[in-house]
């Protein structure tokens, strides 16, 4: 894909009236240096109607051939002005700052900016200046933009929930609710917990993931590549001590249960760390018939950000959701049975 802004050219029917751009600021040192001098046209030669009381010999001499070489135009021509833009060619810029304001409408179906080990899509910005005079090189620069695809307006991934309610051997009954399904990186992902013991078990930590899976695809999709899924786990609260992020910002609170003593349950609904009864059970101590219940947890799982993967190592830093036809990158977040360290208890 590829477009062209001619953002200014001697030729246009406009150019005689200035540079086109929507803003100009002159250096200060330039429009310093022309105090106390000849008014400049825009065309950058001294005005013929400037004043001539503080002009030195040479600058007079220079003023008035200026002013006869003003006067013999030939067809087309202004006396006032001389040679118009058209007909020389060019247009003298004075050294400062143009901006030139633009958009690019981008089809949805374009991929947006992605970098992974064995493909990458990116989008250049180009910019060309074309200076008059043969021996005069043209200025190329570019600059690299990122690409960013965003919901779309009305898009519910955003609020809508994941719900889970699932039972582990008999022994626990779990509700985990995700409160959305598409979450920007250096976003935090809420997740709310609830935990149902049926029996005497002990939950002795959970922790919480974000896989990996890159797939390359070519030649129509009949070559196919899989990376190896790639873990990183973001958060983990532990019965025995208070909860660790793997990228700070990420917070917990106990809503009810989970062994908090009655006086400092308000604390620990407001996020801070008290002590609890058992400090090997997340679910409190079970050993009591009156101690039985449900224990709710709420989580704000921190997700890394652009700038904390740039001091991370390589298997540390993720990507985010891509589904390019030839490159495509998913994401799970791991939470369950599988990542807690349940037992009964005897007695």
């Amino acid at each position: 894909m590829s477009h062209t802004w001619p953002f200014f050219n001697a030729q246009f029917p406009n150019a005689e009236l200035g540079t086109g751009a929507d803003h100009v600021e002159l250096l200060p040192s330039y429009s310093a240096s022309q105090k106390g001098r000849p008014a400049l046209d825009i065309f950058g030669r001294d005005s013929p109607n400037a004043s001539t009381s503080s002009l030195t010999a040479r600058e007079a001499k220079r003023l008035s051939l200026a002013v006869n070489q003003s006067r013999s135009f030939g067809k087309g021509e202004s006396s006032s002005h001389g040679p118009s833009v058209a007909q020389k060619g060019y247009r003298t810029f004075a050294p400062g700052d143009y901006l030139y304001n633009f958009e690019l409408p981008l089809d949805s179906h374009l991929p947006e900016t992605m970098e992974v080990d064995l493909g990458s899509v990116k989008y250049e910005l180009e910019a060309i200046v074309e200076r008059a005079g043969a021996f005069r090189t043209n200025l190329v620069g570019s600059k690299e933009v990122t690409l960013i695809r965003t919901p779309a307006e009305g898009s519910l991934e955003q609020v809508e929930p994941i719900a889970i309610s699932r039972t582990w051997e008999d022994q626990l009954h779990y509700d985990i609710v995700i409160s959305g399904k598409s979450f920007p990186l250096g976003a935090q992902v809420p997740i709310a917990f609830k935990l149902t013991p049926l029996a005497k078990v002990q939950c002795h930590r959970i922790k919480v993931f974000v896989t990996e899976n890159v797939e390359y695809f070519c030649s129509n999709k009949r070559v196919h590549r899989l990376e190896p899924t790639r873990k990183v786990q973001l958060f983990e609260k532990r019965a025995d001590s208070p909860p660790t992020s793997t990228f700070p910002g990420s917070t917990m609170r106990i809503v009810s249960g989970g062994g908090v003593p009655y006086d400092q349950r308000a604390a620990a609904a407001a996020g801070q760390h008290v002590a609890v009864q058992d400090s090997t059970n997340l679910l409190g101590d079970l050993s009591g018939e009156s101690n039985i219940g449900p224990t709710e947890m709420e989580f704000n799982v921190q997700l890394p950000s652009c700038h904390n993967m740039k001091d991370k190592d390589k298997q540390m830093r993720l990507h985010f959701d891509t589904t390019y036809q030839n490159i495509q990158v998913h994401h799970w977040i791991k939470v369950g049975s599988i990542f807690w360290l349940v037992r009964s208890l005897e007695f």
